[in-house]
């Protein structure tokens, strides 16, 4: 009795520390907070995203229609398990995706699951077993974590060039970490300040090499936030960059909870990426239901 309090009280730290219910997250730095978005900071602020999305190559992502790669993806303790997105804590994939949508697909190569596809089309959830496709309710609470995990996985791979075309974007100032220089970039939608529609996200760019090594953000739809709850906090650490026909594609991320690590090996969870290709596969195969309608790059 004594062990399972103890654990139980742990989850409530855990979930006490991951969750904010008191307003909105906002992961502002206190320069934008104090002084709002300028128009000189809007300019600083472009000029250092677009030149950091030109150094990694992503002004060649248009030249492609898809991509898909192999993963290997590891959760790890107790907080790993309550957020892990797919059948296993660790767990080999490959993925495919069309460039400038939300349309996507992961096959399971081990596991429970092994064999079985998973995908969205247009932000509709399907599932594959035994040549079998099904389209299925995307809210119910089996298949929020896929929907979720598809997408994110995808926007990861793209972040800098989706962070690109955010409507809202503001220098935010330096900060070293790590013992590295770096210039912070606020991205977000529809309005600066803190609003359930859409999330806010702070670029760290490398004063020295020009890369995006980090990227803070908030969630407003996750798929483990519990009724009552408005937003939870995290980051991710983009290394081990491969050129991909000119396209500095990261192949490990490391994603924290609520903020960046400076251990390392303080992470949730991490993607190992292998044999990423291009335009290796048609669209259309990830266009089953030929009667759903093409979707763009907007969040659903």
């Amino acid at each position: 009795m004594k062990t399972k309090f103890i654990k139980f009280t742990g989850l409530l730290c855990l979930l006490s520390i991951f969750f904010h219910s008191c307003g909105l997250l906002d992961i502002r730095p206190k320069m934008i907070q104090k002084e709002g978005i300028t128009s000189n900071n809007t300019i600083k602020g472009k000029k250092l995203l677009e030149k950091a999305w030109k150094k990694q190559g992503y002004d060649k992502l248009k030249n492609h229609n898809v991509y898909s790669y192999h993963a290997n993806d590891t959760w790890k303790g107790l907080l790993g398990k309550m957020a892990q997105i797919w059948p296993e804590m660790d767990i080999e994939m490959e993925f495919k995706y069309q460039i400038g949508t939300f349309d996507g697909q992961v096959h399971f190569l081990d596991g429970r699951q092994k064999g079985g596809f998973a995908g969205l089309q247009n932000w509709n959830y399907y599932e594959i077993s035994k040549n079998d496709t099904i389209f299925k309710d995307k809210n119910e609470k089996g298949n929020r974590k896929r929907v979720f995990g598809i997408a994110a996985f995808q926007y990861f791979t793209e972040m800098i060039d989706r962070l690109k075309n955010a409507p809202i974007i503001s220098y935010a100032g330096e900060k070293k970490f790590r013992n590295q220089q770096y210039d912070l970039v606020f991205c977000t939608w529809s309005k600066d300040v803190p609003h359930t529609e859409h999330d806010q996200y702070l670029a760290w760019i490398n004063k020295k090499t020009g890369i995006m090594d980090f990227a803070q953000y908030t969630i407003r739809e996750a798929y483990i936030t519990p009724p009552g709850y408005k937003a939870i906090g995290g980051a991710v650490e983009f290394t081990d960059f491969k050129n991909i026909n000119g396209i500095m594609i990261p192949h490990q991320q490391l994603i924290y909870a609520i903020k960046l690590r400076k251990n390392k090996k303080r992470n949730l969870h991490k993607l190992v990426i292998s044999d990423f290709k291009f335009d290796d596969f048609d669209a259309e195969e990830l266009r089953l239901d030929k009667n759903i309608s093409k979707g763009g790059d907007f969040k659903n």
